[in-house]
């Protein structure tokens, strides 16, 4: 084996291992994050459950928080520690999941915006963005109202770990050697917050969001660099073969946003039509629901069903949307309809991205609150 082969090896296998040690450290985040809720006591679980108790405002939580952390996985899986920690309920979090799964398409939006000079492939760049915003919003104005009337939901999750676990309580948890390993993780956490719950808190957080983050960045750097060129050959040939393509992919970086975003400038240069990365965004919307069940595993099984939630909510989305003859196509004619009219006018992306992502959400919140 040459020299250059034993470098690659090493840097790969490094690769590896900080992949592993950044996991550990996001699930102690997690698994701080629900004990310093509890730690809090009453008071802030009720002013938390009070503001999610509309489900319409918790709907624009989820929306404006992934906005600002760029990541669904990250809202997600706190929201996970927050279910766990009795802060927020299965019925208060689900609308809250729901708008994590629009919010995380801004990343797409940003990366298109980046072809904006470019003419048509500014307009294939965006449509492909867009067409991701258009799926979650329809699987939102199906699902929300369905959600509040029915629960549909929120029964299929609890029936699914009524079934899997027996009794659905924050008092039922899961026994094992990593869980112990992430609880003496969490309490070498909490000593370098001098017993200050609303440090440990923050701490936490941030301990989660860096470490989702280097998480991302080494496996990008391992998986994706050496992927793109199979896309058009071996991927895109079916539906079913980019939404199995797409899950697997986003499972391996724990992000929506990073599969999603790479595809953008494909399409932008015309190797991946609009029809073709459809089907491959919805696979990404679940396979971006596992970062959300492995931070589960380290809490209850009440974080379980909610992490259930968000899995089933995206399976709703492809069966009554996707799978729907009447409605498959809707997300794409929009998208290309949104296209059509900001290569006319390239103000109206920047309007749209700093509308619906950042001063809609922020309006509907302040004026609720």
């Amino acid at each position: 084996m040459s020299k250059q082969s034993n470098t690659q090896l090493f840097i790969t296998i490094s690769k590896v291992a900080g992949v592993l040690f950044s996991l550990y450290l996001f699930l102690v985040g997690i698994k701080g994050l629900s004990s310093g809720i509890k730690h809090l006591g009453g008071d802030f679980a009720k002013e938390i459950m009070t503001t999610t108790s509309d489900p319409f405002l918790a709907l624009f939580i989820g929306i404006l928080a992934t906005t600002l952390f760029q990541s669904s996985s990250t809202t997600t899986s706190i929201i996970v520690g927050m279910v766990s920690g009795g802060a927020v309920t299965l019925t208060g979090a689900i609308p809250m999941i729901m708008g994590a799964n629009i919010g995380t398409t801004v990343t797409n939006t940003i990366v298109s915006i980046g072809h904006i000079s470019r003419g048509n492939e500014f307009k294939r760049a965006f449509a492909a963005s867009t067409v991701h915003d258009f799926f979650n919003i329809l699987a939102v104005l199906i699902l929300f109202p369905l959600e509040i009337t029915f629960r549909i939901i929120e029964k299929t999750a609890i029936g699914l770990g009524t079934f899997l676990f027996g009794t659905i309580s924050t008092n039922e948890v899961f026994k094992s050697p990593i869980k112990t390993a992430i609880k003496w993780g969490a309490k070498h956490l909490e000593s370098l917050s001098f017993d200050n719950t609303g440090l440990f808190i923050f701490l936490s957080v941030l301990l989660t969001f860096m470490m989702l983050y280097s998480i991302v960045k080494l496996l990008r750097s391992l998986v994706l660099d050496n992927i793109k060129q199979y896309f058009d050959k071996y991927i895109f040939k079916t539906a079913l073969r980019a939404i199995l393509f797409g899950m697997m992919l986003t499972i391996m970086v724990q992000s929506s946003s990073i599969t999603t975003s790479t595809i953008v400038p494909l399409a932008g240069a015309g190797i991946v039509s609009l029809r073709q990365l459809y089907p491959f965004t919805l696979g990404a919307n679940l396979g971006t629901t596992v970062t959300a069940l492995l931070a589960s595993l380290t809490l209850n099984v009440t974080a379980m069903v909610a992490a259930f939630a968000h899995l089933f909510f995206n399976i709703f989305g492809i069966i009554f949307i996707f799978l729907n003859p009447f409605l498959r196509d809707i997300p794409v004619k929009l998208a290309e309809w949104m296209a059509e009219v900001s290569i006319k006018n390239k103000f109206i992306p920047v309007i749209y991205l700093f509308t619906f992502f950042f001063v809609l959400p922020f309006l509907i919140i302040l004026s609720g609150r």
